[in-house]
């Protein structure tokens, strides 16, 4: 992530050499790996050539291992923290996610704390904008989400708990209340009457490839960029200066908080680890050469690129995932591979949408022949984990049949679709 501008803050971000031993205990969670089957890890450090180091427990042996990989070996690492009810999050225009709370907002510089980095000054250019007080619900805070990131270019936004909407140009606003300059003259709203701020942009990009993301334990997502010396960035920094940028007020490096001589192990603090790009092409990332859905009795359903059909994330198991398709019975979405993949992988599972009473066949095809199937896919069922070889492949055909309850609440995730080269 980086972070700079004429005044105020200046955020950039890279990880460097903090690192847990084997023996303090540290989290094992799922790990997937490129060319490898889904296992369980530990985040045991970052190294600045570019490489993480993941604890690898042994099952014949008495004690783990640790494994040193490319940053562009992993998929992901870790299960990604949903953002908290009621938590407030500054929106970068990268993509990053920071919690803390608003502490001003004057002359286009915006003042924010977290809890451990402590205070910043951002320019607005910098932002999407800010989410108020999440939602309770997941689809509601998506939602959300993705209309702070809707910017044109032309006007902040003040969008209101009741849905409605006022344009114009911020001028001042706290926790308590923001001035915004619109066509009605300058209006004071109450922040208890205001879901979130939208600052003009041209909206917030997909993740590009060369770039990683981070789930912290707070529901923050650091979105961290490749630089164009090729050395995968694993440090982070932090700090934040006059309007010349040259004096440094805060600096981290992964086990040093910034305001407090209390340590902060940011390698604890990460619970999610997402890399993008490499020889990882994601399903999501690319249109479909054809996409078929076939109501049962309602209306058709779109697909749903890292996002169901009804617009929330991907959820299963009460898990978040950053990557993957949102399907509905019955459809088909059908892709040109040109022979240009040798594998395709995914986890197939029903979507915390579906409340408990989902019910689906699902499909795979390669060149017209079914290659992969499940008969029965429901909200108890466990991942159905696919790896096929696709060599020489032309096409790929995912399809979504009906259960025995005909479509209901049929919305099956095929997370983390992706082609490997």
């Amino acid at each position: 992530m980086l972070v700079t501008g004429g005044r105020g803050a200046v955020y950039s971000s890279a990880f460097s050499g903090s690192s847990h031993s084997p023996e303090e205990g540290m989290e094992i969670a799922p790990c997937l790996l490129v060319d490898e089957a889904p296992s369980r890890a530990g985040l045991a450090g970052f190294d600045p050539a570019g490489e993480i180091r993941l604890l690898i427990p042994e099952a014949d042996a008495p004690e783990s291992r640790i494994r040193t990989k490319s940053i562009h070996d992993l998929v992901s690492w870790g299960t990604c923290p949903d953002l908290q009810p009621g938590g407030n999050y500054l929106y970068f225009v990268d993509g990053t996610l920071l919690s803390g709370s608003w502490q001003g907002w004057e002359k286009g510089v915006l003042r924010w704390r977290h809890a451990r980095i402590g205070d910043l000054r951002v320019p607005s250019e910098q932002l999407a904008g800010l989410m108020v007080a999440a939602p309770s619900s997941g689809l509601a805070r998506d939602r959300l989400l993705d209309r702070i990131a809707a910017g044109n270019g032309e006007y902040d936004r003040v969008i209101f708990t009741n849905g409605d909407e006022l344009r114009g140009r911020v001028l001042q606003g706290d926790a308590s209340a923001v001035r915004i300059l619109s066509d009605f003259g300058s209006v004071d709203v109450p922040a208890s009457r205001i879901a979130a701020v939208g600052f003009r942009g041209s909206g917030v990009p997909r993740f590009a490839s060369g770039s990683a993301a981070l789930g912290l334990e707070d529901g923050s997502r650091l979105i961290v960029r490749e630089p164009l010396n090729g050395r995968y960035p694993l440090n982070i920094e932090l700090q934040a200066g006059k309007a010349s940028g040259t004096e440094s007020l805060h600096r981290i490096r992964l086990a040093e908080r910034a305001t407090q001589p209390e340590t902060w192990d940011f390698v604890a603090a990460v619970k999610y680890l997402h890399a993008f790009g490499g020889r990882v092409i994601y399903l999501s990332d690319r249109a479909p050469t054809e996409y078929v859905h076939v109501p049962y009795l309602t209306y058709p359903q779109p697909l749903g690129r890292d996002r169901t059909p009804r617009g929330a994330y991907l959820r299963s198991g009460g898990a978040l995932y950053l990557k993957g398709l949102g399907t509905y019975s019955a459809c088909r979405a059908t892709y040109d591979l040109a022979k240009q993949f040798r594998t395709f992988c995914a986890e197939v599972v029903m979507d915390d949408a579906a409340r408990g009473r989902g019910d689906a066949a699902c499909r795979i095809l390669v060149n017209g022949s079914t290659v992969w199937r499940t008969d029965t896919l429901r909200t108890t069922s466990a991942p159905a984990r696919v790896s096929l070889d696709v060599v020489n492949a032309e096409r790929l055909d995912l399809i979504v049949e009906f259960g025995p309850r005909a479509d209901e609440l049929d919305y099956v995730d095929w997370l983390n679709a992706r082609l490997i080269r």
